[in-house]
Protein backbone atom coordinates (compact mmCIF):
# COMPACT_ATOMS: atom_id res chain seq x y z
CA UNK A 1 0.00 0.00 0.00
CA UNK A 2 1.30 3.45 -0.91
CA UNK A 3 0.20 6.28 1.30
CA UNK A 4 -0.42 9.51 -0.58
CA UNK A 5 0.66 12.89 0.74
CA UNK A 6 -1.99 14.42 2.96
CA UNK A 7 -2.76 17.86 1.56
CA UNK A 8 -4.05 18.86 4.97
CA UNK A 9 -0.69 18.28 6.68
CA UNK A 10 1.64 21.27 6.67
CA UNK A 11 4.37 19.15 8.26
CA UNK A 12 4.22 16.53 5.52
CA UNK A 13 4.04 19.16 2.79
CA UNK A 14 7.07 21.03 4.08
CA UNK A 15 9.18 17.93 4.60
CA UNK A 16 8.26 16.70 1.12
CA UNK A 17 9.70 19.95 -0.26
CA UNK A 18 12.90 19.44 1.77
CA UNK A 19 13.16 15.90 0.42
CA UNK A 20 12.63 17.03 -3.19
CA UNK A 21 15.22 19.82 -2.88
CA UNK A 22 18.01 17.67 -1.43
CA UNK A 23 16.97 14.06 -0.87
CA UNK A 24 20.48 12.67 -0.24
CA UNK A 25 21.60 15.19 2.34
CA UNK A 26 22.27 13.47 5.71
CA UNK A 27 19.76 15.01 8.09
CA UNK A 28 20.07 12.76 11.18
CA UNK A 29 23.56 11.65 12.16
CA UNK A 30 23.71 8.58 14.43
CA UNK A 31 27.33 8.32 15.62
CA UNK A 32 26.61 5.33 17.89
CA UNK A 33 26.09 3.19 14.77
CA UNK A 34 28.31 5.25 12.43
CA UNK A 35 25.26 5.84 10.23
CA UNK A 36 23.07 8.63 8.96
CA UNK A 37 19.54 9.04 7.67
CA UNK A 38 18.97 11.27 4.68
CA UNK A 39 15.76 13.17 4.02
CA UNK A 40 14.87 10.44 1.49
CA UNK A 41 15.47 7.73 4.11
CA UNK A 42 13.05 9.41 6.50
CA UNK A 43 10.48 9.89 3.73
CA UNK A 44 10.70 6.25 2.67
CA UNK A 45 10.43 5.09 6.29
CA UNK A 46 7.33 7.22 6.85
CA UNK A 47 5.64 5.42 3.93
CA UNK A 48 6.50 2.00 5.40
CA UNK A 49 5.32 2.98 8.85
CA UNK A 50 2.06 4.47 7.58
CA UNK A 51 1.31 1.23 5.75
CA UNK A 52 1.83 -0.77 8.95
CA UNK A 53 -0.17 1.68 11.06
CA UNK A 54 -3.22 1.16 8.87
CA UNK A 55 -3.07 -2.57 9.66
CA UNK A 56 -3.13 -2.02 13.42
CA UNK A 57 -4.83 1.29 14.26
CA UNK A 58 -8.60 1.29 13.90
CA UNK A 59 -9.08 4.66 12.27
CA UNK A 60 -8.42 8.43 12.21
CA UNK A 61 -8.16 10.04 15.61
CA UNK A 62 -7.04 6.87 17.39
CA UNK A 63 -3.93 7.23 19.50
CA UNK A 64 -0.50 5.71 18.85
CA UNK A 65 1.74 5.60 21.91
CA UNK A 66 5.44 5.59 21.03
CA UNK A 67 8.44 4.67 23.16
CA UNK A 68 10.80 4.79 20.17
CA UNK A 69 12.93 7.34 22.02
CA UNK A 70 15.84 9.25 20.50
CA UNK A 71 15.95 7.45 17.17
CA UNK A 72 15.43 8.47 13.54
CA UNK A 73 12.38 6.20 13.61
CA UNK A 74 10.67 8.64 15.99
CA UNK A 75 10.84 11.37 13.35
CA UNK A 76 9.58 9.09 10.58
CA UNK A 77 6.81 7.80 12.84
CA UNK A 78 5.54 11.33 13.49
CA UNK A 79 5.33 11.87 9.72
CA UNK A 80 3.55 8.53 9.27
CA UNK A 81 0.96 9.41 11.91
CA UNK A 82 0.27 12.69 10.11
CA UNK A 83 -0.16 10.81 6.84
CA UNK A 84 -2.94 8.61 8.24
CA UNK A 85 -4.38 11.15 10.70
CA UNK A 86 -3.43 9.38 13.92
CA UNK A 87 -2.38 11.42 16.96
CA UNK A 88 0.86 10.29 18.58
CA UNK A 89 1.92 10.33 22.24
CA UNK A 90 5.73 10.22 22.65
CA UNK A 91 6.84 8.53 25.88
CA UNK A 92 10.33 8.21 27.37
CA UNK A 93 12.13 5.24 25.85
CA UNK A 94 13.22 3.99 29.27
CA UNK A 95 9.68 3.72 30.62
CA UNK A 96 9.21 0.26 32.21
CA UNK A 97 6.76 -2.00 30.42
CA UNK A 98 4.11 -2.08 33.18
CA UNK A 99 4.07 1.72 33.29
CA UNK A 100 3.96 1.91 29.49
CA UNK A 101 0.95 -0.40 29.34
CA UNK A 102 -0.75 1.51 32.16
CA UNK A 103 -0.36 4.75 30.20
CA UNK A 104 -1.73 3.07 27.08
CA UNK A 105 -4.72 1.86 29.12
CA UNK A 106 -5.30 5.25 30.71
CA UNK A 107 -5.44 7.05 27.37
CA UNK A 108 -7.08 4.13 25.47
CA UNK A 109 -4.33 3.96 22.85
CA UNK A 110 -5.09 1.99 19.71
CA UNK A 111 -1.48 0.87 19.28
CA UNK A 112 1.91 1.04 20.95
CA UNK A 113 5.41 1.26 19.47
CA UNK A 114 8.17 -0.21 21.61
CA UNK A 115 11.74 -1.48 21.28
CA UNK A 116 11.80 -5.18 20.45
CA UNK A 117 13.77 -5.77 23.65
CA UNK A 118 10.54 -5.19 25.56
CA UNK A 119 7.99 -7.98 25.51
CA UNK A 120 5.05 -5.64 25.03
CA UNK A 121 2.55 -8.35 24.17
CA UNK A 122 -0.12 -8.43 26.89
CA UNK A 123 -0.90 -12.02 27.82
CA UNK A 124 -4.57 -11.71 26.98
CA UNK A 125 -3.86 -10.32 23.50
CA UNK A 126 -3.05 -12.71 20.70
CA UNK A 127 -2.38 -10.36 17.78
CA UNK A 128 1.19 -10.69 16.49
CA UNK A 129 3.54 -7.75 16.45
CA UNK A 130 4.24 -5.82 13.26
CA UNK A 131 7.88 -4.90 12.75
CA UNK A 132 8.34 -1.23 11.91
CA UNK A 133 12.10 -1.47 11.57
CA UNK A 134 14.69 -3.84 13.00
CA UNK A 135 14.44 -3.53 16.77
CA UNK A 136 11.11 -1.67 16.78
CA UNK A 137 7.69 -3.29 17.16
CA UNK A 138 4.15 -2.02 16.58
CA UNK A 139 1.31 -3.77 18.40
CA UNK A 140 -2.43 -3.41 18.69
CA UNK A 141 -3.31 -2.33 22.21
CA UNK A 142 -7.03 -1.58 22.48
CA UNK A 143 -9.93 -2.88 20.41
CA UNK A 144 -12.03 0.02 21.68
CA UNK A 145 -9.63 2.97 21.39
CA UNK A 146 -10.61 6.50 22.30
CA UNK A 147 -10.82 9.03 19.47
CA UNK A 148 -8.86 12.28 19.79
CA UNK A 149 -10.20 13.87 16.63
CA UNK A 150 -8.31 16.98 15.56
CA UNK A 151 -5.24 16.32 17.69
CA UNK A 152 -1.86 15.61 16.11
CA UNK A 153 -0.11 14.90 19.40
CA UNK A 154 -0.82 14.28 23.05
CA UNK A 155 2.08 15.85 24.92
CA UNK A 156 2.58 14.56 28.45
CA UNK A 157 3.14 17.21 31.11
CA UNK A 158 5.88 16.83 33.69
CA UNK A 159 3.41 16.62 36.56
CA UNK A 160 5.38 19.20 38.55
CA UNK A 161 2.16 20.64 40.04
CA UNK A 162 0.14 17.43 40.27
CA UNK A 163 -0.50 14.18 38.38
CA UNK A 164 0.81 14.16 34.81
CA UNK A 165 -1.73 15.10 32.16
CA UNK A 166 -1.65 15.18 28.38
CA UNK A 167 -2.41 18.18 26.19
CA UNK A 168 -4.48 18.01 23.01
CA UNK A 169 -2.08 19.62 20.55
CA UNK A 170 -3.02 20.20 16.91
CA UNK A 171 -0.64 20.20 13.98
CA UNK A 172 -0.98 23.95 13.51
CA UNK A 173 0.06 24.43 17.14
CA UNK A 174 3.15 22.25 16.66
CA UNK A 175 4.07 24.24 13.54
CA UNK A 176 3.51 27.59 15.27
CA UNK A 177 5.69 26.57 18.21
CA UNK A 178 8.49 25.51 15.88
CA UNK A 179 8.24 28.81 13.98
CA UNK A 180 8.36 30.88 17.19
CA UNK A 181 11.41 28.97 18.44
CA UNK A 182 13.32 29.10 15.15
CA UNK A 183 12.78 32.86 14.90
CA UNK A 184 13.81 33.57 18.51
CA UNK A 185 16.83 31.27 18.62
CA UNK A 186 17.91 31.99 15.04
CA UNK A 187 18.20 28.31 14.15
CA UNK A 188 19.10 28.09 10.46
CA UNK A 189 18.27 25.34 7.90
CA UNK A 190 22.02 24.82 7.38
CA UNK A 191 22.68 24.36 11.11
CA UNK A 192 23.43 21.08 12.85
CA UNK A 193 22.15 20.60 16.39
CA UNK A 194 23.29 18.30 19.17
CA UNK A 195 20.26 16.18 20.17
CA UNK A 196 21.02 15.04 23.71
CA UNK A 197 17.66 15.92 25.28
CA UNK A 198 14.67 13.57 24.82
CA UNK A 199 12.73 14.01 21.59
CA UNK A 200 9.66 12.83 23.50
CA UNK A 201 9.49 16.01 25.61
CA UNK A 202 7.96 19.32 24.59
CA UNK A 203 11.42 20.96 24.69
CA UNK A 204 12.98 18.45 22.30
CA UNK A 205 9.95 18.44 20.01
CA UNK A 206 9.95 22.21 19.65
CA UNK A 207 13.68 22.85 19.42
CA UNK A 208 14.92 19.73 17.58
CA UNK A 209 12.13 17.86 15.79
CA UNK A 210 10.13 20.76 14.34
CA UNK A 211 13.16 22.63 12.88
CA UNK A 212 14.23 19.35 11.28
CA UNK A 213 10.81 18.68 9.73
CA UNK A 214 9.96 22.25 8.75
CA UNK A 215 13.30 23.55 7.45
CA UNK A 216 15.69 20.60 7.29
CA UNK A 217 17.92 21.53 10.26
CA UNK A 218 20.11 18.47 10.84
CA UNK A 219 20.89 16.92 14.22
CA UNK A 220 23.41 14.59 15.81
CA UNK A 221 21.28 12.07 17.66
CA UNK A 222 22.17 9.92 20.65
CA UNK A 223 19.98 7.86 22.97
CA UNK A 224 20.86 10.13 25.88
CA UNK A 225 23.42 12.62 27.18
CA UNK A 226 26.87 11.03 26.75
CA UNK A 227 29.25 13.66 28.17
CA UNK A 228 32.54 12.35 26.80
CA UNK A 229 31.07 11.93 23.30
CA UNK A 230 29.26 15.25 22.96
CA UNK A 231 32.30 17.47 22.24
CA UNK A 232 33.64 14.90 19.77
CA UNK A 233 30.24 14.76 18.02
CA UNK A 234 30.19 18.55 17.75
CA UNK A 235 33.64 18.60 16.18
CA UNK A 236 32.96 15.73 13.80
CA UNK A 237 29.72 17.15 12.42
CA UNK A 238 30.36 20.88 12.86
CA UNK A 239 27.39 21.31 15.19
CA UNK A 240 26.55 24.90 16.12
CA UNK A 241 23.46 24.55 18.35
CA UNK A 242 23.17 22.66 21.64
CA UNK A 243 19.85 22.71 23.54
CA UNK A 244 20.51 21.28 26.98
CA UNK A 245 19.44 21.37 30.62
CA UNK A 246 21.39 22.93 33.50
CA UNK A 247 23.07 19.77 34.78
CA UNK A 248 24.67 19.18 31.35
CA UNK A 249 26.40 22.56 31.40
CA UNK A 250 27.31 22.14 35.05
CA UNK A 251 28.94 18.82 34.14
CA UNK A 252 31.20 20.52 31.59
CA UNK A 253 32.12 23.20 34.10
CA UNK A 254 33.26 20.50 36.53
CA UNK A 255 34.77 18.29 33.79
CA UNK A 256 36.29 20.43 31.00
CA UNK A 257 36.42 18.50 27.70
CA UNK A 258 39.81 17.49 26.36
CA UNK A 259 40.88 20.01 23.76
CA UNK A 260 38.57 22.70 25.10
CA UNK A 261 35.07 23.63 24.06
CA UNK A 262 34.26 22.72 20.41
CA UNK A 263 34.81 25.94 18.41
CA UNK A 264 31.67 25.56 16.25
CA UNK A 265 29.31 24.93 19.21
CA UNK A 266 28.36 28.54 19.89
CA UNK A 267 24.55 28.59 20.28
CA UNK A 268 23.71 27.12 23.67
CA UNK A 269 20.32 27.19 25.37
CA UNK A 270 19.05 25.74 28.62
CA UNK A 271 15.52 24.87 29.79
CA UNK A 272 13.66 22.43 31.99
CA UNK A 273 15.02 23.71 35.30
CA UNK A 274 16.39 27.00 36.69
CA UNK A 275 19.74 28.05 35.24
CA UNK A 276 21.65 30.05 37.84
CA UNK A 277 23.44 33.27 36.85
CA UNK A 278 26.60 31.89 38.47
CA UNK A 279 26.59 28.94 36.03
CA UNK A 280 26.13 31.30 33.06
CA UNK A 281 28.97 33.53 34.24
CA UNK A 282 31.35 30.66 35.05
CA UNK A 283 30.70 28.93 31.72
CA UNK A 284 31.32 32.17 29.80
CA UNK A 285 34.51 32.88 31.73
CA UNK A 286 35.86 29.40 31.04
CA UNK A 287 34.73 28.84 27.43
CA UNK A 288 33.78 32.28 26.08
CA UNK A 289 30.24 31.12 25.18
CA UNK A 290 26.98 32.24 26.78
CA UNK A 291 24.20 29.82 27.76
CA UNK A 292 20.84 31.37 26.88
CA UNK A 293 17.82 30.60 29.07
CA UNK A 294 14.65 29.30 27.43
CA UNK A 295 11.28 29.06 29.14
CA UNK A 296 8.19 27.19 28.05
CA UNK A 297 5.49 24.79 29.17
CA UNK A 298 3.92 21.70 27.65
CA UNK A 299 0.59 23.56 27.38
CA UNK A 300 1.99 26.60 25.57
CA UNK A 301 5.18 25.57 23.83
CA UNK A 302 7.98 28.12 23.98
CA UNK A 303 7.26 31.32 25.91
CA UNK A 304 10.45 33.35 26.41
CA UNK A 305 14.09 33.31 25.36
CA UNK A 306 17.11 35.27 26.52
CA UNK A 307 18.64 36.29 23.18
CA UNK A 308 21.08 38.77 24.70
CA UNK A 309 24.81 38.08 24.76
CA UNK A 310 25.25 40.17 27.92
CA UNK A 311 26.45 38.40 31.04
CA UNK A 312 24.71 39.66 34.16
CA UNK A 313 23.21 38.38 37.40
CA UNK A 314 19.58 39.12 36.57
CA UNK A 315 18.53 35.47 36.20
CA UNK A 316 16.10 36.48 33.46
CA UNK A 317 14.63 33.99 30.98
CA UNK A 318 14.40 36.74 28.39
CA UNK A 319 11.58 38.30 26.42
CA UNK A 320 8.50 36.74 24.86
CA UNK A 321 9.15 34.78 21.67
CA UNK A 322 7.96 36.29 18.37
CA UNK A 323 4.26 35.49 18.06
CA UNK A 324 3.82 35.09 21.84
CA UNK A 325 1.95 37.56 24.04
CA UNK A 326 2.96 37.39 27.68
CA UNK A 327 1.05 39.19 30.42
CA UNK A 328 1.27 39.17 34.20
CA UNK A 329 -1.95 38.87 36.15
CA UNK A 330 -2.79 39.88 39.67
CA UNK A 331 -4.64 37.30 41.70
CA UNK A 332 -6.98 38.03 44.57
CA UNK A 333 -5.34 36.31 47.54
CA UNK A 334 -6.87 32.94 48.26
CA UNK A 335 -8.20 32.25 51.73
CA UNK A 336 -5.32 32.05 54.17
CA UNK A 337 -2.73 33.20 51.63
CA UNK A 338 -0.75 36.39 51.87
CA UNK A 339 -0.80 38.86 48.96
CA UNK A 340 2.26 38.69 46.72
CA UNK A 341 3.25 42.30 46.17
CA UNK A 342 4.77 42.84 42.73
CA UNK A 343 4.60 39.15 41.80
CA UNK A 344 1.96 37.93 39.38
CA UNK A 345 0.91 34.81 37.45
CA UNK A 346 2.14 34.40 33.88
CA UNK A 347 -0.56 34.25 31.19
CA UNK A 348 0.42 33.23 27.63
CA UNK A 349 -1.38 33.73 24.35
CA UNK A 350 -0.10 32.41 21.03
CA UNK A 351 -1.02 30.15 18.12
CA UNK A 352 0.97 27.39 19.85
CA UNK A 353 -1.21 27.13 22.98
CA UNK A 354 -2.87 23.71 23.15
CA UNK A 355 -6.65 23.20 23.03
CA UNK A 356 -6.89 21.75 26.54
CA UNK A 357 -6.23 18.42 28.22
CA UNK A 358 -7.08 14.99 26.88
CA UNK A 359 -9.59 14.31 29.67
CA UNK A 360 -11.68 17.28 28.56
CA UNK A 361 -10.61 19.60 31.37
CA UNK A 362 -9.41 23.11 30.61
CA UNK A 363 -7.88 24.18 33.92
CA UNK A 364 -5.75 27.24 33.17
CA UNK A 365 -6.94 27.56 29.56
CA UNK A 366 -8.60 30.97 29.89
CA UNK A 367 -8.99 34.19 27.91
CA UNK A 368 -7.68 32.76 24.67
CA UNK A 369 -4.50 31.44 26.23
CA UNK A 370 -3.08 29.61 29.22
CA UNK A 371 -2.54 30.80 32.79
CA UNK A 372 0.64 29.02 33.83
CA UNK A 373 1.44 27.83 37.32
CA UNK A 374 4.42 30.19 37.46
CA UNK A 375 4.82 33.56 39.12
CA UNK A 376 6.96 36.13 37.37
CA UNK A 377 7.99 39.76 37.11
CA UNK A 378 9.12 41.85 34.13
CA UNK A 379 11.74 44.59 34.14
CA UNK A 380 11.70 47.80 32.10
CA UNK A 381 13.10 45.89 29.11
CA UNK A 382 10.18 43.41 29.28
CA UNK A 383 12.55 40.64 30.37
CA UNK A 384 10.83 37.96 32.41
CA UNK A 385 12.16 36.59 35.69
CA UNK A 386 10.54 33.49 37.20
CA UNK A 387 9.69 33.80 40.88
CA UNK A 388 8.17 30.50 41.89
CA UNK A 389 5.28 28.11 41.41
CA UNK A 390 1.70 28.87 42.36
CA UNK A 391 1.33 25.46 43.98
CA UNK A 392 4.56 25.32 45.96
CA UNK A 393 3.76 27.42 49.02
CA UNK A 394 4.81 26.00 52.38
CA UNK A 395 2.47 26.69 55.30
CA UNK A 396 4.60 27.41 58.37
CA UNK A 397 2.40 28.05 61.41
CA UNK A 398 -0.24 29.68 59.21
CA UNK A 399 2.23 31.83 57.26
CA UNK A 400 2.99 31.15 53.59
CA UNK A 401 6.56 30.71 52.40
CA UNK A 402 7.60 30.52 48.75
CA UNK A 403 10.49 28.01 48.47
CA UNK A 404 12.03 29.91 45.54
CA UNK A 405 12.63 32.93 47.77
CA UNK A 406 14.60 30.81 50.26
CA UNK A 407 16.47 29.10 47.42
CA UNK A 408 17.55 32.45 45.95
CA UNK A 409 19.00 33.49 49.31
CA UNK A 410 20.86 30.21 49.81
CA UNK A 411 22.32 30.28 46.29
CA UNK A 412 24.04 33.54 47.22
CA UNK A 413 25.81 31.88 50.12
CA UNK A 414 29.48 31.07 49.43
CA UNK A 415 30.01 27.33 49.30
CA UNK A 416 26.47 26.44 48.12
CA UNK A 417 26.57 24.88 44.65
CA UNK A 418 22.90 23.99 44.37
CA UNK A 419 19.83 23.89 46.57
CA UNK A 420 16.18 22.94 46.58
CA UNK A 421 13.76 23.90 49.31
CA UNK A 422 10.65 21.88 50.08
CA UNK A 423 8.10 21.23 52.79
CA UNK A 424 8.01 18.46 55.36
CA UNK A 425 5.45 17.72 58.07
CA UNK A 426 5.95 19.37 61.43
CA UNK A 427 3.90 18.32 64.48
CA UNK A 428 3.73 21.83 65.95
CA UNK A 429 3.91 24.21 62.99
CA UNK A 430 1.97 22.13 60.40
CA UNK A 431 4.87 22.26 57.93
CA UNK A 432 8.54 23.07 58.13
CA UNK A 433 11.09 24.36 55.62
CA UNK A 434 13.73 21.82 54.54
CA UNK A 435 16.76 22.86 52.49
CA UNK A 436 18.50 20.16 50.44
CA UNK A 437 21.96 21.55 49.75
CA UNK A 438 24.81 20.51 47.47
CA UNK A 439 27.87 22.17 48.98
CA UNK A 440 31.47 22.62 47.92
CA UNK A 441 33.91 20.27 49.63
CA UNK A 442 35.76 23.21 51.18
CA UNK A 443 35.09 25.18 53.20
CA UNK A 444 32.72 22.77 54.88
CA UNK A 445 29.35 24.37 55.56
CA UNK A 446 27.67 23.92 58.91
CA UNK A 447 24.00 24.04 59.80
CA UNK A 448 24.69 26.91 62.18
CA UNK A 449 26.44 28.94 59.46
CA UNK A 450 23.56 28.37 57.03
CA UNK A 451 20.93 29.46 59.55
CA UNK A 452 22.99 32.50 60.53
CA UNK A 453 23.31 33.50 56.85
CA UNK A 454 19.54 33.11 56.36
CA UNK A 455 18.64 34.98 59.55
CA UNK A 456 20.26 38.14 58.19
CA UNK A 457 18.19 37.96 55.00
CA UNK A 458 14.92 36.19 55.79
CA UNK A 459 12.11 36.42 58.30
CA UNK A 460 12.53 33.90 61.10
CA UNK A 461 9.69 31.63 59.93
CA UNK A 462 11.34 31.36 56.48
CA UNK A 463 14.63 29.98 57.84
CA UNK A 464 15.07 26.25 57.07
CA UNK A 465 14.43 24.13 60.15
CA UNK A 466 16.13 21.07 58.63
CA UNK A 467 19.24 21.01 56.42
CA UNK A 468 19.98 17.94 54.28
CA UNK A 469 23.42 17.78 52.64
CA UNK A 470 23.62 15.87 49.34
CA UNK A 471 26.38 15.04 46.87
CA UNK A 472 23.99 15.88 44.01
CA UNK A 473 20.31 16.59 43.51
CA UNK A 474 18.38 13.65 41.99
CA UNK A 475 17.15 14.36 38.47
CA UNK A 476 14.35 13.00 36.27
CA UNK A 477 14.81 11.99 32.64
CA UNK A 478 13.65 15.50 31.73
CA UNK A 479 16.61 17.01 33.55
CA UNK A 480 14.40 18.44 36.28
CA UNK A 481 14.96 17.91 39.97
CA UNK A 482 13.16 14.73 41.02
CA UNK A 483 10.87 16.10 43.72
CA UNK A 484 9.50 12.67 44.60
CA UNK A 485 13.01 11.35 45.22
CA UNK A 486 13.83 14.42 47.33
CA UNK A 487 10.65 13.93 49.34
CA UNK A 488 11.67 10.32 50.02
CA UNK A 489 15.14 11.43 51.13
CA UNK A 490 13.71 14.03 53.48
CA UNK A 491 11.14 11.64 54.97
CA UNK A 492 13.94 9.13 55.60
CA UNK A 493 16.10 11.77 57.34
CA UNK A 494 13.20 12.95 59.50
CA UNK A 495 12.03 9.50 60.49
CA UNK A 496 12.33 9.01 64.29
Amino acid sequence: MTVSLSAASAILTRFAEICRDNPRRPIIHVPATASAWTAADIWDAHHRYADRLTRVAAGPGHLVLSAAGNSPASVALLLACRAVDLPIMPIDAGTPLPELLAIADRFAAAAIVVPATLDAQPRETREPAVELDPGLLLRLHSRAPQSYTGAAMLKVTSGSTGPAQATLTTESQLVADGAHIVAAMRIEPCDTQIAAIPLSHSYGLGVLVMPLLMQGTACVLRDSFVPHQLPADARQFGARVFPGVPFMFEYFLANPPAGGWPPTLQRLMSAGAPLTPSTVRAFHERYGVKIHSFYGTTETGGIAFDDSDDIDDSGTVGRALPGVTLTLRDEAPAAGRSPRSGIERIHVRSAAVADGYSDGTRDGFVDGGFLTGDYGACDEQRRLTLLGRASSFVNVAGRKVQPDEVERVLRDMPGVRDVRVLAAPDPRRRQQIVACIVADATPRLSVVAIRRFCSARLASYKIPRTIVFLDALPLTARGKVDRAALDDLVRHRLRP
